[in-house]
């Protein structure tokens, strides 16, 4: 393994051409074989126009240099302990079809992509447009210092995966990556869809300079508590507006080392089955909320908020003020909310301009059971029920209101 990331020397390598280095015996009469550290190797703009391998030279301290915005268009293997340095606003466009991409690392030689200087953000990071192959994979991977300057409009941070709709999908598999010291956010996921062939684990996301991870509502659940999201300049897991509908999937959210952002709508919708597991804090913006609503019978979607004593689930608002809420409607299935704190939720849903009723609404008699939950400064109603008979099917145990407006509303 290449042990000189362990100092700052990398950089001063970077400069020189040829170092030579002698060391001798304790009793100096017998020297020891000169030791000769070559320079990395200067790849071409177009070099990687077609199938490439790269491979890791122990002479050399740095084994590959980019000096631009490179298109990967040919299949790229780049075995383990391979250092590549990018140069300013250099990186790596990956447009490869159904061709391979394989950054494979071990837990001893991890491949570094890295910069020519060690600055957040000096190089522009790794941009998937055309990934289709399922067996695309990056693992054992450090990827540091990037994050220069968005991709597109869309798309930014060290490393993104563009969203494509219809056939083919994409496809990448994340394991053991760290993404660090980036000068934007670490991961752009946003534009991924259900179609995605896609997966993460043991990510280690830390010292960005915006979020640690920008992902749509129905991908959310690729992300797991074997990975660390925490040491970023903006420590929130930022569920977008992008793709918001929970459809035809039955997903689990899960306790991050960061809490949520939800930026906008969450729509949980036919055949939509979402638990929000204990110890989860989510944070929503001002016009955020959940929606677990219907339009087709038989309503079969649900909404889950699973929290224990030990580790209550905390919903509450960005701004400290206000979010949206909870919007039921017609959902006939096991919806839950247990052991939970709901904070600061105006009752404003801007899909029907609906405004100032209740951090819990209900539309059409939903199906709901409501225990050892917390509703916390809520300026309007707790629950607050729409339509004829909007509590019929709705079960409370153990509820406490602190600083509410008033407990139960109707139309």
């Amino acid at each position: 393994m290449k042990n000189y990331f362990k100092s700052t020397n990398l950089f001063a390598l970077l400069l020189c051409s040829t170092i030579l280095f002698v060391s001798c015996s304790k009793d100096d009469d017998i020297e020891e074989p000169i030791v000769e550290i070559l320079p990395p190797i200067v790849l071409d703009c177009d070099y990687f126009s077609e199938d490439r391998v790269l491979e890791n030279d122990p002479m050399r301290p740095v084994d590959f240099i980019i000096t631009c915005w490179t298109r990967i268009e040919g299949s790229l293997k780049v075995e383990p302990g391979v250092v590549i340095a990018f140069e300013n606003n250099a990186g790596m466009l990956v447009d490869l079809d159904n061709k391979i991409f394989e950054i494979t690392g071990t837990a001893n030689e991890p491949v570094i992509l890295t910069g020519t200087s060690p600055q957040n953000g000096y190089w522009r990071g790794i941009f998937l447009t055309e990934a289709h192959n399922p067996n695309n994979i990056i693992e054992h991977t450090v990827i540091e210092y990037a994050g220069s300057q968005a991709f597109t409009s869309s798309y930014e941070g060290s490393l993104a995966l563009r969203g494509v709709s219809g056939t083919p999908p994409q496809a990448l598999t994340l394991n053991h990556v760290e993404i660090r010291n980036g000068g934007s956010i670490g991961l752009d996921y946003h534009g991924i869809t259900t179609n995605a062939t896609v997966s993460t684990s043991n990510l280690t996301i830390t010292g960005n300079q915006g979020v640690p991870v920008r992902v749509s509502a129905a991908m959310a659940h690729i992300f797991d508590n074997t990975s660390s999201y925490a040491g970023n300049a903006s420590d929130f897991f930022n569920i977008t507006t992008s793709y918001y509908e929970i459809e035809d999937q039955t997903v689990s959210w899960k306790k991050l080392d960061v809490p949520y952002l939800v930026d906008g709508r969450v729509h949980i919708k036919e055949d939509g089955h979402l638990t929000i597991e204990a110890g989860v804090e989510m944070e929503f913006k001002s016009g955020a909320y959940l929606q677990p609503y219907g339009f087709l019978p038989p309503y079969n979607l649900s909404l889950k908020i699973m929290g224990t004593a030990a580790a209550p689930v905390h919903l509450r608002a960005h701004n400290g003020t206000n979010w949206g809420g909870i919007m039921f409607g017609f959902t006939q299935e096991n919806n839950i909310i247990d052991h939970a704190i709901i904070e600061n939720a105006k009752g404003d849903y801007p899909v029907g301009n609906i405004q100032n009723t209740g951090a819990i609404y209900m539309h059409a008699s939903p199906a709901l059971t409501v225990s050892n939950t917390t509703f916390k400064d809520l300026q309007n109603c707790a629950f607050y029920g729409s339509t004829s008979d909007p509590f019929e099917n709705l079960t409370v145990t153990n509820i406490t209101f602190d600083n509410v407006g008033q407990e139960f509303c109707e139309e």
